[in-house]
């Protein structure tokens, strides 16, 4: 959450913006643009917005200078990756490695079948990251990381004991204690 110098020092920002860039700034705008960046750190957010006039012909939209700040998907995605190789070299297939998230927990996994040691024993260890054989298994992770970071839908993912059917039955469950409909799960028995 920003002070209130922050966030008029930020709505002068887009100001200038604006006249740099010939584009009007109501308001309106600015407040919006407060709201949806408030959760930023101002020095880096003040940053972004000049590094983004300094490479762009164009108005900044929030999303972009999220991006600026905290990098896009295909940053985290590869920041990820060299985690993974990290840990294989760091510790190898007897160790247990730290999951920095579930994104990458689930892309390293997935390329092999599911376990640590498998993902070791398969993973090229040497330290040629350019190697052929590595290079795809890069693409194959950047993808499925890319895939289990948008996803939201981990409600519904089988976890730790509970079958995806039992978790349907207990949502059904709580939809009929709030009476509330559960459209679509009216097939599965609590």
């Amino acid at each position: 959450m920003w002070t209130k110098s922050e966030e008029r020092a930020f709505a002068e920002l887009l100001l200038v913006a604006g006249e740099t860039l010939n584009e009007t700034v109501s308001p309106l705008r600015a407040e919006m643009y407060c709201r949806l960046l408030e959760d930023l750190p101002f020095a880096a957010l003040r940053a972004a917005v000049e590094t983004h006039l300094r490479r762009s012909k164009f108005f900044p939209k929030p999303a972009e200078l999220r991006d600026l700040v905290l990098g896009t998907g295909e940053d985290k995605a590869e920041v990820a990756w060299q985690y993974v190789l990290r840990e294989i070299r760091r510790i190898g297939w007897l160790g247990t490695p730290a999951w920095p998230d579930e994104a990458t927990k689930r892309a390293a996994l997935g390329l092999f079948g599911g376990t640590w040691r498998t993902l070791c024993e398969n993973l090229p260890s040497g330290r040629d990251d350019t190697a052929p054989a590595l290079l795809g298994f890069r693409k194959q992770f950047l993808a499925s990381y890319g895939a289990a970071a948008r996803s939201g839908d981990d409600l519904l993912l089988p976890s730790g004991r509970d079958s995806a059917r039992e978790q349907l039955a207990g949502l059904k469950r709580e939809l009929e204690a709030r009476n509330l409909p559960a459209p679509g799960l009216e097939k599965v028995r609590g």
